[in-house]
């Protein structure tokens, strides 16, 4: 865990503004992404945009994805679901 995360109080975003996040981590338009769009669809979603995306949540909300629970997200759909478990979207 980060450095002070187990202070950090999350805020929770929309799946909008999850989706914007995602696409910032794997380097896409945002309105290219949906809650569907599979993980073989975007090059970007390779090793280092998987290592964005665990970068990103850790600084941004001190939420942990390890590697082993990256390579279970296979769409975006997963990766916001993940998110909401984690408190990160509200539902």
């Amino acid at each position: 865990m980060s450095i002070g995360a187990e202070n950090m109080t999350i805020k929770p975003i929309s799946t909008h503004q999850a989706i914007a996040l995602l696409a910032e981590a794997f380097m896409v338009p945002t309105e290219s992404l949906s809650l569907n769009t599979r993980r073989e669809d975007l090059p970007g979603w390779d090793s280092m945009g998987a290592l964005v995306l665990i970068a990103e949540l850790d600084e941004r909300f001190g939420v942990l994805l390890s590697a082993e629970e990256s390579r279970k997200l296979h769409s975006i759909g997963d990766a916001v679901h993940f998110m909401e478990r984690n408190g990160i979207v509200s539902r």
